[in-house]
């Protein structure tokens, strides 16, 4: 009991001479007020003093107009100003009790330093500015550190209110997306239950269609000691054999059926091809009749037209190539040709005539006739060429016959 009263009194004597001569709020430098007020009080604290130490300020003060007044209240000895020392004394009386102990400035110099280090600057800067031993050389570096912590500490909660609406937007971009997982979670949830259920379902048809299996198979086996089965065992063998046997004449009449039906398709197709080469038959037959009957026709001293024309078939002195055909009805083309007042050159299509005569009469043609069963394959693919590139007419025979090749003077006349 004598240790801790004993304690107890030095405690109370040491409390008594600090506050003898430690300096008091209103004595600190004007400079010092600011800093003392915006570091070791909280605006909660200056709102409750307001009310306290019966300071007569507005309620709806903003943030800066409240510390402002504090501040001016901390330049000044009044009553006001004495609550507030000793209400700031009696926060911080651990740390002022601390710094009481030390003396030198050197001392109180790594004191500080170990606050800045510990986070402890409110309590520690408050001590430090009224301690009787404190130089103004350390009072101007600490209130600079203070200071210059207040702007760090400022740009802090920039960069952190800027952190800050970034996680915000992270955070609802986040609860969307776990929305959305949800949603999808609870979607999958019900497709499964769905599954799981169609699966029962399942399941209990085929255990139904299993019981319903294993009576089948004692009934059968009841019956399997019959005379009956074996008779009716031997009815649908019989069965089979002959339903094998009328499948196997079904699948030949279907492969005779599809035989003549490809048969009558080719009949048809090639009854098409003779229709249509008939139809060109019947053209060149009535092209040769019609040219038969000018040719056998005695001259008219009336005719208006050119000289060795014959009726009303004129080529105008227009110079016919025929390429490919027989050689040995070139004659006849050229006397018809020569009769309706034109020109006739003859290349045989490659059989001795080479490709630079091809190439050489082609510019003195007007009209090129080709037939196409009887011609190299050269030179038709040159004379088509040669004709759409010059704007040549071309006509192409069916056949090398005389009735195809007046026909094909018919055209040009047409």
């Amino acid at each position: 009991m004598c240790t801790v009263s004993s304690r107890y009194q030095i405690e109370n004597i040491e409390k008594i001479s600090c506050c003898a001569t430690r300096r008091k709020l209103w004595q600190l430098d004007s400079q010092t007020h600011c800093s003392v007020i915006g570091t070791c009080l909280s605006l909660g604290e200056l709102r409750r003093l307001r009310r306290k130490i019966g300071v007569c300020l507005h309620a709806t003060l903003t943030d800066y107009e409240l510390h402002r007044a504090f501040v001016g209240i901390a330049g000044n000895q009044t009553h006001a100003s004495r609550q507030l020392h000793k209400y700031l004394d009696q926060k911080y009386r651990v740390t002022i009790r601390c710094f009481s102990r030390l003396h030198e400035p050197a001392a109180l110099e790594s004191r500080w330093e170990e606050a800045i280090e510990s986070g402890d600057i409110a309590a520690a800067y408050w001590a430090l500015v009224t301690h009787p031993r404190v130089t103004d050389t350390l009072a101007d570096r600490v209130y600079g550190e203070v200071h210059m912590l207040s702007h760090l500490a400022g740009a802090t909660v920039r960069v952190d209110m800027q952190e800050l609406r970034r996680l915000q937007q992270l955070t609802r971009a986040m609860n969307q997306q776990l929305a959305d997982t949800e949603a999808n979670a609870k979607a999958k949830i019900a497709e499964k239950d769905d599954r799981i259920q169609r699966l029962n379902d399942r399941l209990a048809q085929t255990q139904g269609m299993a019981r319903d299996l294993a009576t089948a198979r004692e009934q059968l086996a009841v019956l399997e000691d019959d005379a009956l089965l074996h008779r009716l065992r031997k009815q649908v063998e019989d069965s089979a054999a002959r339903l094998a046997m009328e499948q196997a004449r079904v699948e030949r009449a279907e492969a005779s059926a599809r035989t003549w039906k490809q048969m009558a398709m080719e009949n048809g197709d090639r009854q098409l091809q003779l229709e249509g080469q008939m139809a060109e038959l019947h053209a060149e037959r009535d092209a040769l009749e019609a040219m038969l009957a000018k040719l056998l026709m005695p001259d008219c001293d009336t005719c208006t037209t050119q000289e060795g024309c014959l009726g009303d078939i004129n080529l105008c002195g227009r110079c016919i190539l025929y390429v490919g055909g027989r050689s040995r009805q070139c004659a006849h083309f050229r006397s018809l040709v020569e009769r309706q007042n034109g020109q006739f050159i003859h290349h045989d299509g490659g059989l001795h005539d080479g490709r630079l005569r091809l190439g050489a009469i082609l510019p003195q043609a007007d009209v090129v006739l080709c037939p196409l069963d009887c011609v190299s394959h050269d030179a038709a693919n040159r004379v088509k060429h040669f004709c759409k590139r010059h704007g040549k007419k071309l006509v192409l025979l069916p056949r090398s016959s005389l009735a195809a090749f007046t026909r094909g003077l018919n055209e040009l006349v047409a």
